[in-house]
């Protein structure tokens, strides 16, 4: 068993400004028992996770892991007893080829090198990896290094696994794998997992739950309890599962049921109902802003292409969503529509001309990557947005006009302008990297997965920013992992698959299409699985509606 009684956590204890990340936190998990640890960022559920794992020991109350007291037992022995996965595999992986990389627990624990082979081999078995055993850890997907750091952990036969974010940066398909190899860990072998997660479709697979808010227990109790109170979810910065949701907007008792049970409980209110009103615009491809023809391009030293004949237009003021798993080769294509990659045959227009002819195309197509810390470098973020329009040639003057401009619509807090960028939140960077961008006016801005990382409050804000800024006029090309945000905001869509469109078109075509969806390794949206359960009984929503608000919307004005 592993507990927490009362356990507070003081970060900078012995300096002038210490801040108390946890105050009186109580925990327990069973053996052989999943429980998740849910809450937004900065909440103070990472912390705990190193409290439970003796990588940090408490400034206040006791943790106690499997009968072994963190701050007075050997924690060594207690690390042993309890792995960690963490969110960014690459802090982890520590060397270059697979068995190595899972071998190298094992020697820090004196294993036999005898038993180290079978015991790799064993761990490599139990994730789906065998076949990877001399892969280099460099060419994995994040999702396969993901594993690979669990097979390293389970090698060292712990009681327990904790895992912190382990699937935040992943697509559908990643975390999947992820998540199966983890329960069959708990399911065969009887290890206890702790998940560490803001995912509410996560917190719902444990056996228990507990919500820390600005470092305290908000609530605790089985899944199914704890997930069906959707305001207190919203308090603490969560996202309701979509059944609470729209049962919410529809007046309905709040319940964490399937989407069939929903339909089935709408039916029995509202009874049938046909709902043919248009809600999607069309998009006019004579007006594309960014035409991409018979694209390909192939990374030095690889002998197949990462993308192969890809072909689009982007209209004018859009809202286009590049979706696919990783290594689909959505990335490389972002790289190539400023002119970052050059483009081994096909080519890319800008306003009908290649972009290779067009001055300053960097300028007019800003790219903001998936990382914010790849784009912030200057002492503080107001100089960190600046440097774009010095580079255009501007004043100083001007250029902290237009700085001071971009950082309000990109919705940072210019009260932190003058703070250095290493100190703001990982969504504070994501604005302030966006606003490094806005500050170049550009006409299309391309996103690289904007909401990686964030919990769904900040999530919500940066996707609300985005579609803000869109509708001033500037076309947004976005990479997302998440099919509800893409079928929400986009207007259209582009599946890749092994670097090769499988299909383009608009949402009402894509995101219903399950077939399509499931090749490419991507999940269709809950709003979609919804949708078809409330066929079944007689209510039909238009094919292109995909929010939950706008659902529940058109029910109530036509019942």
């Amino acid at each position: 068993m592993i507990t927490a009684v009362n356990a507070a956590y003081i970060y900078n204890s012995n300096t002038d400004s210490p801040n108390k990340a946890l105050e009186g936190v109580s925990f327990k998990a069973k053996e052989g028992q999943a429980v998740c640890i849910l809450g937004s960022n900065g909440s103070g559920k990472s912390t705990l996770a190193k409290l439970l794992n003796g990588l940090y020991t408490p400034s206040e109350g006791e943790v106690w892991v499997f009968g072994k007291n963190t701050a007075e037992d050997d924690l060594w022995e207690i690390r042993q007893t309890c792995g960690m996965v963490f969110q960014n595999p690459d802090n982890q992986i520590v060397a270059s080829i697979v068995d190595e990389d899972i071998a190298f627990g094992l020697e820090n624990l004196g294993v036999d090198p005898s038993e180290m082979e079978g015991r790799i081999k064993s761990a490599l078995r139990v994730v789906g990896m065998t076949e990877f055993l001399k892969h280099s850890t460099q060419n994995l997907s994040g999702g396969q290094k993901q594993k690979i750091a669990i097979a390293g952990i389970f090698a060292m036969k712990p009681k327990c696994i904790i895992l912190d974010e382990a699937t935040s940066m992943l697509d559908p398909s990643g975390r999947k794998a992820v998540l199966d190899a983890v329960f069959k860990l708990k399911r065969d072998y009887g290890i206890t997992v702790i998940m560490i997660t803001h995912f509410i479709e996560e917190a719902a697979l444990c056996d228990y739950v507990y919500i820390i808010s600005e470092g305290k227990n908000a609530a605790q109790g089985e899944a199914k309890e704890v997930l069906k109170q959707g305001e207190l979810l919203k308090s603490c910065g969560l996202e309701e599962p979509l059944s609470v949701y729209m049962e919410r907007l529809l007046g309905l008792k709040s319940e964490v049921i399937s989407e069939k049970e929903l339909a089935r409980r709408i039916f029995e209110k509202y009874g049938s109902l046909h709902i043919n009103e248009e809600t999607e615009k069309t998009i006019n491809e004579k007006e594309a802003v960014i035409e991409v023809k018979d694209l390909s391009y192939k990374y030095e030293g690889t002998e197949e292409n990462a993308l192969t004949s890809v072909s689009f237009g982007v209209s004018k003021g859009s809202f286009t969503s590049v979706i696919g798993h990783t290594g689909s080769g959505k990335s490389t294509l972002l790289r190539c529509l400023n002119g970052l990659y050059k483009p081994k045959k096909g080519e890319i227009l800008y306003k009908g001309k290649n972009i290779s002819q067009v001055k300053d195309i960097r300028f007019k197509v800003g790219v903001v990557f998936q990382n914010p810390d790849y784009q912030l470098f200057e002492e503080t973020v107001l100089k960190d947005v600046m440097f774009g329009a010095l580079n255009m040639g501007l004043s100083e003057e001007e250029a902290k006009n237009r700085a001071l401009k971009a950082l309000s619509l990109a919705a940072f807090p210019l009260d932190k302008a003058d703070k250095p960028p290493f100190e703001l939140s990982g969504g504070e960077k994501k604005r302030a990297a966006l606003a490094g961008i806005l500050v170049m006016e550009p006409e299309v801005l391309v996103l690289d997965e904007p909401a990686a990382g964030l919990d769904p409050k900040g999530r919500r804000e940066i996707l609300k920013t985005v579609k803000n800024i869109q509708k001033t006029g500037v076309t947004v090309i976005m990479v997302s992992h998440s099919m509800e945000d893409a079928a929400e905001l986009s207007d259209y869509a582009v599946i890749l698959k092994d670097g090769a469109v499988l299909k383009k078109g608009l949402p009402s075509e894509i995101f219903n299409d399950g077939e399509s969806l499931r090749s490419a390794g991507l999940d269709r949206p809950k709003i979609s699985l919804l949708k078809d359960e409330l066929e079944k009984p007689g209510i039909t929503l238009p094919k292109g509606c995909f929010s939950p608000k706008q659902a529940a919307k058109l029910i109530l004005e036509n019942i």
